[in-house]
């Protein structure tokens, strides 16, 4: 409560903590006994003959109006001051010490009760601002007034010897503080709100006025006859003043205003002048008629001050959010030709919200491109649709451009016809901006994206075209070394070809992975169908490490794409060889429910504890993993696509004793034909019969693939281009049994086109191969779809040779049949 007081009164709160002979303490206590105890005298001059009652007490108001606004740290210095004040008021009349003591703890109980309640119910600062708060005044009030008209009853009852009945001595106590406290009350209430947070000076001197022109009005109804013309003129000339002043101030200047009136009210009525000074009435009447007067005076203008004030609270909560979404609320009556804004508008499109601006001219400031729009939107309105909404940009008067979001219900006249817009204007011309940056932006990731692609094929097929060419001399050389430390030096270019090999495959399908590119391809089949191509690849280099492999072939079928799920078992059949040094290794599945479990199991070095959340990672190869090859990449790829078919990926592990990987692949439900394992498939070593041309455009590659053909015993012919080749055909009549030719080409032939013009000049389909380094899965189905076989560089020198042989021994297959 103390950000919330004016510097005094948190000084005063500050003070009440410590005890009660402090200094503040005692000022304020010393300070509202003598208010109260000059309130309590003048009140005292208006009791009641018959019962010795005040009429109007506004001590009441003062003491309960003081610790409302205090609060309730400084309880008892107000109630010292409120009880020392009333038994010496009372001692100074005709009361003795006891109905004095009463009276005092009445009082005082009184004040603390309301104030207690206000507090208790209502949050704090309290300033009448809203209905809840006129009402839990008028409630508290009635609550305090009665205990402590019960405690003053008996008080009187007891000690004064009144001739009047309790009831009505009751009765008479009620009504006296509580209209005391509905008078006072809000008047220091109304001030300490004013001190807290002093309104704008425009605000200050409309209330003065006011104020000052009700004490004039006030002051005639004194003078004024008591006829009916002058309380005519009273009701007349004070309504509309409530009014002005609770509609257009805070509530305090009414709370004022009220204190006046009711001051004004009770002069005149026990004083018999004025419009309430009727001598024609006893006293009794004229002071029930002036209470109530006062009553409703009081009531009606606080709760219609409240009213006000909460609409004028609603209304800048709803500015503020406005400006704060940068939204303009319009209202557009079409008939009329007149659009009125929200405050904010002058922010926005720098329109003044207090003026009509007139629709036709807003029109014109819309943008030229965007005019026809907004008025299609308006000839299109059907009373059937909830609401419409269209986006426009918007010239503001400066010359600056806004762009706007227009959502508005219309209101139809019963001939169909649109009479009235209402809606809501947001300005998103940062949000354009932001999506122009936007789309800019993901324009440029694509497009950096798409370079990145291109450059790792580009880069791929040039990096595949020397390794090619190291396959081919490796393999030249492999018959004129055969044993010995150059046999061993052999060995080791070609596993370092492979391992470069492998790098480049894993770097271009991590790629793949990021760019979004893999799109898979389920079906189902056999689990045999992929065991079946792993065996003759995993054979040799199992073999050349002096490990055993077991495949256990399976009968299952499973529901994925068949070239992922190779790629997700190939890699973890790579990864055991690579950390296994002895024992084997094993590849197996099981059913898991509705899945299969597809595993591979090694008795190599095993994976800590602390190693096992990392090693899916790209570019993580764990302890001593940097002395087995690889750059870290095949965990991560198995990881990826896994993510990509939804197969769920796992492993389990024990240092030094191995390592078990698994995938979980949907069981497949239809029926499929299964094959059986085969075994290990070992290199034709039978020699090629029949001739080769060759076109291939590297020299270094044409050089090398020169050298391993000649040495493997193939009658080739070998030139760069396909006019070369068909210069051969065409002139010299070269009859070749197969073709083997580069898919990129210089000029403007390609592989497959240079093959169907030797097709065509030789009058057969003569079988071919296409030798590529791009890997893209839209050129090796393009190729393929020719009836042409495919070699990915780097192939090794018996793929070639195998891929030679394939045609030769189907014609040979073919002549055994006939």
């Amino acid at each position: 409560m103390e950000e919330k007081l004016g510097t005094p009164a948190r000084q005063i709160v500050i003070s009440a903590r410590r005890p009660l002979a402090s200094g503040a303490s005692l000022l304020l206590a010393i300070g509202l006994a003598v208010v109260y105890f000059v309130t309590a005298r003048l009140s005292l001059v208006l009791l009641e003959p018959a019962d010795g009652v005040a009429v109007f007490w506004p001590a009441a108001g003062v003491a309960s109006g003081i610790l409302i606004v205090l609060g309730s740290a400084l309880r008892w210095p107000v109630v010292v001051g409120v009880v020392a004040a009333t038994i010496a008021a009372d001692l100074l009349g005709d009361r003795n010490i006891w109905n004095s003591v009463f009276s005092a703890v009445a009082n005082a109980g009184e004040a603390v009760i309301v104030a207690g309640l206000i507090h208790r119910y209502c949050r704090s600062p309290f300033e009448l601002k809203e209905l809840r708060e006129v009402l839990a005044l008028f409630g508290a009030t009635a609550v305090g007034t009665s205990v402590s008209g019960v405690v003053g009853t008996v008080a009187f009852v007891s000690f004064h010897g009144s001739a009047a009945s309790p009831p009505v001595i009751w009765l008479h106590w009620f009504s006296s503080d509580a209209l005391g406290i509905i008078a006072v009350a809000p008047l220091a209430i109304g001030l300490a709100s004013l001190a807290r947070k002093l309104p704008p000076r425009r605000e200050i001197a409309e209330g003065i006025l006011g104020l000052g022109v009700v004490s004039l009005v006030c002051a005639l109804l004194v003078f004024l006859p008591n006829d009916p013309w002058t309380a005519d003129l009273g009701i007349g000339a004070l309504c509309p003043l409530l009014l002005w002043i609770a509609s257009r101030l805070r509530p305090a200047f009414t709370a004022v205003t009220t204190f006046i009136i009711a001051i004004t009210i009770v002069w005149t009525t026990i004083f018999a002048i004025g419009i309430f000074g009727d001598p024609h009435l006893s006293i009794a009447e004229r002071v029930l008629g002036a209470q109530v007067t006062i009553l409703a005076i009081s009531l009606g203008a606080l709760v219609l001050a409240a009213l006000f004030s909460e609409r004028r609270n609603h209304e800048t909560r709803l500015q503020d959010a406005l400006r704060a979404g940068g939204v303009i609320a319009f209202d557009w009556a079409v008939s009329a030709d007149e659009m009125r804004f929200s405050q904010n508008a002058t922010e926005i499109i720098g329109l003044h919200s207090q003026e009509a601006f007139p629709a036709t001219e807003w029109l014109k400031h819309i943008h030229p491109d965007d005019r026809s729009l907004v008025a299609s939107c308006l000839d299109d309105a059907r009373p059937d649709q909830l609401s419409r909404s269209v986006a426009f940009r918007y010239r503001q008067r400066n010359g600056s451009e806004v762009w706007l979001e227009q959502t508005a219900v219309v209101q139809f006249s019963s001939a169909g016809k649109p009479v009235r817009i209402s809606g809501l204007m947001t300005d998103v011309t940062e949000r354009k901006r932001l999506g122009e940056e936007l789309s800019l932006a993901r324009k440029t990731a694509e497009m950096a994206n798409h370079a990145k692609s291109s450059f790792l094929a580009a880069a791929s097929h040039d990096l595949r075209q020397p390794l090619q060419t190291l396959r081919f001399l490796q393999a030249a050389l492999e018959p004129h070394h055969r044993s010995g430390e150059s046999r061993k030096l052999l060995a080791g270019i070609g596993q370092s070809l492979d391992t470069m090999t492998g790098i480049l495959s894993s770097l271009l399908d991590v790629n793949g992975l990021e760019s979004g590119n893999l799109r898979p391809s389920v079906s189902e089949f056999s689990l045999n169908e992929i065991f079946e191509t792993l065996v003759g690849d995993f054979a040799e280099p199992v073999r050349e490490r002096g490990l055993q492999l077991r495949i256990n072939g399976s009968k299952l079928v499973i529901r994925s794409d068949k070239r992922l799920l190779s790629e997700m078992i190939r890699n973890l059949l790579s990864n055991a060889v690579r950390y296994t040094d002895r024992g084997r290794i094993l590849l197996g599945s099981r059913r898991a429910g509705d899945n299969v479990r597809i595993e591979v199991w090694d008795s190599g070095l095993g994976i800590t504890e602390d190693q096992l959340p990392y090693i899916f990672h790209e570019y993580y190869k764990g302890t001593g993993g940097a002395d087995r090859g690889g750059v870290g990449l095949g965990l991560a790829i198995v990881k990826r696509l896994g993510e990509l078919l939804h197969h769920r990926v796992g492993v389990r592990s024990i240092p030094g004793k191995g390592t078990r990987f698994f995938i979980e692949v949907p069981r497949g439900r239809s029926s499929v034909t299964v094959l059986e394992t085969a075994p290990p498939v070992h290199p034709h070593k039978d020699a090629f019969h029949g001739s080769v041309l060759v076109i291939e455009d590297e020299a270094y590659v044409r050089f090398a693939l020169a050298r391993l053909l000649k040495t493997r015993g193939v009658d080739a012919t070998i030139v760069a281009t396909a006019v070369e080749s068909l210069t051969l055909v065409r002139e010299q009549g070269l009859r070749p049994d197969l073709l083997l030719c580069d898919y990129n080409l210089r000029g403007s032939s390609d592989g497959i086109e240079t093959i169907r013009h030797l097709r065509a000049a030789l009058g057969r389909r003569v079988p071919a191969v296409v030798m590529t380094g791009d890997i893209r899965t839209s050129t090796v189905d393009s190729i393929s779809a020719q009836g042409v076989s495919v070699l990915i560089k780097p192939f090794s020198a018996d793929e070639l040779l195998e891929a030679l042989r394939a045609p030769d021994r189907q014609v040979r297959s073919e002549h055994l049949n006939d």
